[in-house]
């Protein structure tokens, strides 16, 4: 993998930690097996999102997914540019980071010192130069032995033991995630109390179509004799 390459790492899925570098210019992620990143999830539509490479950085996009594509918290409705460390919540189960790390380019190798394969050309010597072998000058005396010093002990040197590292950070999401669990248990309640309006409109209808006798004298005849009776009212079934 190249490092100047960005990362997606799965912080919140079905393969939390894996990290998905943006080789391509364009990356889409869904359930489906068609797409670059899979994620087989049930909040995720089969075609989720997409990332995309500009030339000002990279950028994500919602592909008309069910359940939404949010950016540190905010759904977004159009190209919206990533920066370092920002999430990508697909849905309500599904947490993605953006982590971009460009490294500068390395400098050329200099080009090698040519060596000159030519044998090196003695050069001549200067008018008045004496060719002659001068005298050598007399040997020095030798120089008294200094004395010899006991080497000290040597010194263990302390283990080596490395600075711990420093918890990566980033920065936190701008917006706080919408509630957005509420909204099944609000269909439901709506369509109960849907059904039950429906339900008491028929029961008006049929009692009041015919004196009730459609409703009273059916197969539920004796139920609604036991329940009128009860009331101290009459059947209205001959």
């Amino acid at each position: 993998m190249n490092e100047t390459e960005a990362l997606l790492v799965v912080e919140r899925g079905p393969v939390s930690s894996l990290r998905f570098a943006l080789q391509q210019d364009q990356v889409t992620i869904g359930r489906s097996a068609g797409n670059e990143l899979v994620l087989a999830d049930a909040e995720v539509s089969r075609r989720h999102a997409r990332v995309l490479r500009r030339a000002d950085g990279y950028a994500v996009e919602d592909i008309g997914s069910t359940n939404g594509t949010f950016v540190n918290g905010q759904r977004i409705s159009h190209l919206t540019l990533l920066q370092d460390g920002d999430t990508i919540d697909l849905g309500d189960t599904v947490r993605l980071r953006f982590v971009s790390s460009p490294v500068a380019p390395l400098a050329p190798p200099e080009p090698p010192i040519a060596i000159s394969e030519r044998p090196t050309e003695m050069l001549a010597p200067p008018p008045g130069y004496d060719a002659q072998p001068r005298p050598a000058a007399p040997p020095r005396p030798a120089a008294a032995p200094a004395p010899v010093m006991a080497a000290p002990p040597p010194v263990a040197a302390p283990p080596y033991s490395p600075p711990p590292a420093a918890p990566a950070t980033y920065p936190p999401p701008l917006y706080n995630e919408p509630p957005r669990r509420g909204r099944a248990l609000l269909i439901g309640c709506g369509l109960l109390v849907a059904l039950l309006l429906v339900c008491a409109g028929t029961f008006l209808i049929l009692d009041a179509y015919d004196q009730g006798r459609l409703l009273y004298c059916g197969p539920a005849q004796s139920l609604f004799e036991t329940i009128l009776g009860s009331l101290g009212l009459a059947s209205p079934c001959p």
